[in-house]
This record gives C-alpha cells, structure tokens and sequence, in this order.
C-alpha cells in the first residue's frame, strides 16, 4: 500500500451490462488501508462524475459547511446526488443507473485524477474529444504559465 495523499494518473475501464467497472489497477495501489473500499459518488460539472474515497468527501462536505451562503451551499450539497459505492471482491464498483445516465457512460469510462483522493469519471469519447479540442494556443499559454512558476518542460508545444 502507499501513502500519497492524492491519486496520480488516469485509467479505462469497461463498464458491463449491469453497471460494474472494474476500479483501475493504478488507483487500487494508491489506496492505502485507511482509505478503505467505500467511496462517495457525485455528479459533477459537464457530466462527469466524481468518485471520492470517502474520508476525502468528508473534508469536501466540510469545507462545503464553512460556505458563508448557507442556501448556495445547501443547493450545491443537493445537487451532489451522492451516492455510497463499494468494491466488491473482483474490485469492480457498480455504479447507480442515474449516475451512468447523467454520465452518458455506455460501455467506456475513464478515471482520472482530481483533488486530492478523487477521481473524476467521464465518458471515454467525451474525456477524448476534450482532450483533443484544446488549442495550440490553450498549449502555449499553459506552458508560458509553467515556466513563470518555475516548472520548466510544461507540455513542450512544438511551434
């Protein structure tokens, strides 16, 4: 087990005819045995999901608890649709019919990185499509910004 404080990468997985993704191999060894096999699932933005190892939720929800509009705050929490899900003994996570509905997920999903111990899941075709509309442009700017920080390499655009 590991003791990252944050999962690191992206992942596939297949999604079968009852809901069940197998949880991707990278992100299994990141767990540690605090973490646990719960986790919290949301909607998110742009119809993601957001799987969360459920200790991370906790400190979401409290962060959530400090928003200074109480109403925004409680509508936002609402508007999470959160959801228990477990690994069952072959690591797979069967994900609730409204979450693959609102995901658009069909026989894809990948998992990718987030704030510290979540992960968002997105419909493969989406996550790739995104991925290939950002612009050379998008590309510079972000390697102008990487190397104002001091983060030499940023994603080496070519010109």
């Amino acid at each position: 087990m590991n003791e990252r404080n944050r999962f690191i990468g992206q992942a596939k997985s297949a999604i079968d005819g009852k809901g069940r993704c197998a949880f991707p191999r990278e992100f299994r060894r990141q767990l540690t045995a605090e973490d646990g096999t719960e986790f919290v699932l949301t909607v998110w933005a742009d119809g993601r999901l957001r799987l969360f190892v459920t200790s991370e939720y906790e400190k979401f929800m409290s962060e959530l608890d400090q928003w200074p509009d109480r109403e925004l705050a409680e509508q936002f929490r609402m508007s999470l649709r959160s959801s228990l899900v477990e690994l069952d003994g072959q690591n797979r996570i069967l994900l609730p019919k409204d979450k693959i509905q609102y995901a658009e997920l069909t026989n894809s999903i990948t998992f990718v990185e987030y704030r510290g111990k979540s992960l968002e899941l997105w419909n493969t075709d989406k996550y790739e499509a995104k991925l290939a509309s950002q612009t050379e442009e998008a590309k510079a700017l972000f390697n102008k910004l990487c190397f104002n920080a001091g983060f030499a390499g940023g994603l080496n655009v070519q010109k």
